[in-house]
């Protein structure tokens, strides 16, 4: 079994891709958080797998608030192969060793980090890759997620990642602050003379956290988990976060 979440799409087509190869099925972690489902069972032999974005490295609160209320029936301590593959615009700090604490007693034996293509535009000196450099992203992430798969299919037991430089620094000081400081929705807008109240933002928000006023534009309602889905697929840019986001690109994955 595959948990994955995923808000512009690069995490999802990670998880759909190693699925694929290796004949496992895909649970949404925003789909089990909506209908209340945290409690699953494994086949006998099967797998655990986790699929997620790297968030100021390391993994969404919201994947980390699913973990601390799911139960896995049938996991075999000594038997059961976990692990994480964690997309990334570049490193991923010390999400592994976060990742693995909030698992408890659930060991995870292997770890891996996948580059795809920026999506984080919401702070200064943050913007999506130049095209090329989204190209060669995306090309490299296709041989990546074969050898991925490989050792996944093999119970190879690692820690293939790439922390990067600073790592302690990034994910015990700055990540802490961006979790308790930036995660927020309140300053989400919709430009009244772009947005026509197609309701894009709406149906691909994975929290369900967005609906459409009765002016046709989207209202946020606090159950944000910053994963930018929405101002990133908006057909019209009329998505703004403050005026940070309004001269900088877009992306999700195609």
């Amino acid at each position: 079994m595959i948990y994955w979440f995923s808000g512009t799409g690069n995490s999802r087509w990670a998880a759909e891709q190693l699925a694929q190869r290796l004949g496992d099925r895909l649970a949404s972690i925003a789909d089990c958080i909506a209908s209340g489902d945290y409690r699953h069972s494994l086949a006998p032999g099967e797998s655990i797998g986790w699929v997620f974005p790297t968030y100021s490295w390391g993994p969404p609160p919201v994947v980390l608030d699913f973990i601390a209320q799911w139960h896995i029936d049938g996991y075999e301590k000594n038997s059961t192969y976990c692990y994480m593959a964690t997309t990334c615009g570049d490193d991923v700090g010390l999400a592994v060793d976060i990742f693995a604490k909030a698992l408890g007693y659930i060991d995870l034996v292997a770890a891996f980090s996948i580059q795809m293509p920026n999506n984080y535009i919401l702070l200064p000196g943050f913007d999506t890759d130049p095209a090329q450099v989204e190209l060669d992203k995306k090309a490299r992430a296709v041989a990546r997620i074969e050898q991925v798969a490989t050792a996944i299919a093999g119970h190879t037991r690692t820690v293939d990642v790439v922390t990067g430089r600073y790592k302690w620094l990034k994910s015990r000081i700055i990540r802490p602050f961006f979790v308790r400081h930036m995660m927020s929705d309140k300053h989400f807008t919709a430009d009244a003379d772009l947005c026509n109240g197609c309701g894009t933002c709406a149906a691909v928000c994975p929290m369900r956290n967005i609906t459409i006023g009765d002016d046709h534009r989207p209202q946020w309602h606090g159950n944000c988990a910053v994963c930018l889905g929405c101002i990133h697929r908006c057909p019209r840019r009329a998505i703004q976060y403050g005026s940070i986001t309004r001269h900088k690109g877009r992306y999700h994955f195609k």
